[in-house]
């Protein structure tokens, strides 16, 4: 998402004699709420579409129907129609020996503009919003850059979109494109998604994604096969709700499995008054677009809340786990250890008062696992408008660059050992009752939380002033984006007609988290070769046995020349108090890319030390490309109880 606010894009105040400061201060508060976005997919990945789509638009005030403090303030600005004249677009091949030509690639009939939305030559007048995706035919890119550049078929280019408005300066937005980027690495049986995904049903003055039609192209050109659509509950209302089914229905044509969620916000069960949390919330894989009904009112079936502000409180969680458990639904605590703004008095979740039921021995009903891995940032840049320094004489110090506060894996070990560890050692506790099983399993999931965030993520946030005072103020871009971090479920029986097997694997933790390779792992207990037998235990399931009667764990892996051979596998076995130092699992050179089919590993080594009672096992790949950029892969646990010798 690519969203710069006026006070950065308005023409410079030019302060006449007579002028005051107040009458400068009222023309440019007169532009508060106008915002300007272009974005494009990252990568092409599907040879069968031959679009690449350009999103744009303009947003001529704010949503004011969100219950956010934000749309409160909306209610008093009044701004007069904004009158629009055209998109031009050019295109270059990637990398700083080119520049961008004079000529625009011409779309239609216009000599003036790639987009030409005038009518009698006059400009089109936007009272509210605009939007319009720019079907570009990827043959008409390939023979623009050959009548403008010397030079092969190119894989790789830089766009230039320049957004003409009247009495504005030109809105300049720069994205970088892989034409025919690689598959995404594939496992029969496995299907990848976005698990934290906003549509354009989020809109609010901080937040808002793209419209579905759009938002379908880039995940298929990204590689996935669902997409769970977790728009804020903050933004939602009863026939909002409804008319996002109807928007879903109408794309379910066997392409991309679109399922609506929610992200609903909560007010914590330890500081209901100070501390608000998130949580991604997913349907009954029973019935998945019933919603989640009032028990008082079985229409209203959606979750609304307030954004946990002074001015609109958030539902207490165990009010909302409530109904969500009520529903069939299920949810995962969204960046659990990642607090949301300070406006909405964000903090964490707590292990004991949010995650677990009175009593400690259960998860709370309704509530399956956690979200740590949430956003694919690495890197990060000051220019939200131009991350990769495309711009002619830019300075190469300004593109992206490591950023270690916000690095990706830095964050989810954290998560890990904050909160998923902890969870998974209280459910490893003995039970009372004799049964034999683990108290409870508590699963890892993963998702881009993008808004729309096609190319890469603009973001600007209050704590922003904390860290560094130009990104407070004009914004800074990560390299997340739709579809960058996947999770990855297994579902042998398809994704189903409206994603119920997506639900279940969700529900039942039979799925992996991604940013690029795939890791899976199981017991082939009727030594086929396969691990999609009913008799086989994978990921997210349990096995109890002697431990001579264990079979080898097996393993299977897949990576691509985008993102490099495997390197490491790590196996960690995890007891009821603790995990032990991992175990390096080796990797074959000739399999480093793909191991082809199962390989086993033996765990008895492991697994003969210590007690008999229940302990898990999960695995992390590790892989490395060319250019020097690491991947991963975590899997959800396998638990076992290895009884006798």
């Amino acid at each position: 998402m690519v969203v710069t606010a006026t006070f950065m894009a308005a023409p410079p105040a030019i302060a006449q004699p007579q002028e005051s400061l107040t009458d400068q201060l009222k023309a440019r508060f007169s532009k508060t709420g106008v915002f300007f976005r272009a974005d494009a997919p990252r990568s092409l990945r599907n040879p069968g579409d031959v679009y690449l789509p350009i999103f744009v638009e303009i947003i001529n005030g704010v949503e004011q129907e969100a219950h956010t403090t934000g749309s409160g303030v909306s209610n008093y600005v009044s701004r007069n129609p904004l009158k629009f004249q055209g998109v031009n677009v050019f295109i270059k091949p990637s990398g700083v020996r080119h520049q961008f030509a004079k000529e625009p690639l011409l779309l239609g009939d216009s000599k003036d503009f790639s987009f030409d939305p005038r009518v009698g030559g006059q400009p089109l007048a936007i009272p509210d919003r605009f939007k319009k995706t720019l079907e570009v035919r990827r043959d008409a890119i390939q023979s623009y850059l050959a009548g403008h550049f010397l030079g092969g078929e190119f894989s790789s280019v830089d766009i230039w979109i320049s957004i003409r408005v009247a009495d504005w300066p030109d809105q300049d937005f720069y994205l970088r494109v892989k034409l025919n980027a690689l598959p995404v690495p594939q496992i029969p049986n496995w299907y990848r998604g976005d698990v934290h995904y906003h549509s354009g049903y989020t809109d609010n003055p901080a937040e808002r994604g793209y419209p579905l039609d759009v938002t379908k192209q880039a995940a298929i050109q990204a590689g996935l096969d669902w997409l769970l659509l977790t728009d804020h509950s903050t933004d939602l209302s009863a026939d909002r709700y409804k008319a996002e089914l109807e928007d879903v229905k109408k794309f379910r044509d066997g392409r991309l499995m679109l399922i609506r969620g929610e992200e609903v916000t909560v007010a914590s069960g330890k500081d209901s008054y100070l501390t608000t949390a998130h949580m991604v919330v997913a349907p009954s894989p029973d019935d998945p677009d019933k919603g989640f009904p009032d028990p008082k009112n079985a229409g209203d079936t959606v979750i609304m809340t307030g954004d946990g502000s002074i001015s609109y409180a958030a539902m207490p969680l165990k009010d909302a786990l409530a109904r969500i458990a009520a529903a069939g639904g299920f949810a995962y605590a969204a960046h659990p250890f990642d607090p949301i703004s300070p406006v909405m008095r964000g903090g964490k979740w707590d292990i004991d008062a949010d995650f677990l039921a009175p009593g400690g021995k259960q998860l709370q009903a309704g509530l399956v696992g956690l979200e740590p891995w949430n956003r694919a940032t690495m890197v990060t840049a000051d220019d939200m408008r131009d991350p990769f320094c495309i711009r002619q004489h830019d300075d190469a110090s300004a593109c992206f660059q490591h950023d270690p506060s916000l690095d990706q894996y830095t964050r989810l070990e954290q998560g890990i050992k904050e909160g998923w560890q902890p969870l998974l050692q209280r459910g490893l506790a003995p039970r009372s009752d004799g049964t034999n099983a683990p108290l409870f399993k508590p699963f890892l999931a993963a998702g881009s939380d993008a808004h729309g965030d096609l190319n890469f993520e603009a973001s600007m946030d209050v704590t922003d002033f904390l860290g560094k005072l130009s990104r407070g103020i004009n914004g800074y871009a990560e390299d997340n984006a739709m579809g960058r971090i996947s999770t990855v479920v297994y579902s042998p029986a398809g994704i189903g007609p409206r994603g119920e097997n997506v639900l279940r694997a969700l529900r039942e933790g039979r799925t992996v988290g991604s940013n690029g390779p795939i890791l899976i792992a199981g017991f082939d207990r009727n030594s086929n070769g396969s691990l999609d037998d009913p008799e086989d235990v994978g990921i997210g399931q349990e096995i109890s046995c002697p431990l001579k009667s264990l079979p080898a764990l097996q393993l299977r892996w897949a990576s691509s020349e985008e993102f490099g051979p495997v390197q490491s596998i790590k196996l960690i076995v995890g007891t009821s108090t603790g995990e032990l130092a991992p175990v390096e699992v080796p990797v074959a050179s000739a399999k480093s890319l793909a191991s082809d089919g199962l390989v086993p590993f033996d765990l008895h080594p492991i697994l003969k030390e210590g007690s008999q009672d229940w302990k898990y096992i999960r695995l992390v790949a590790s892989t490395r490309n060319a250019t020097n950029n690491e991947f991963r892969c975590y899997t959800n646990p396998i638990w076992i109880r290895a009884t006798g010798e």
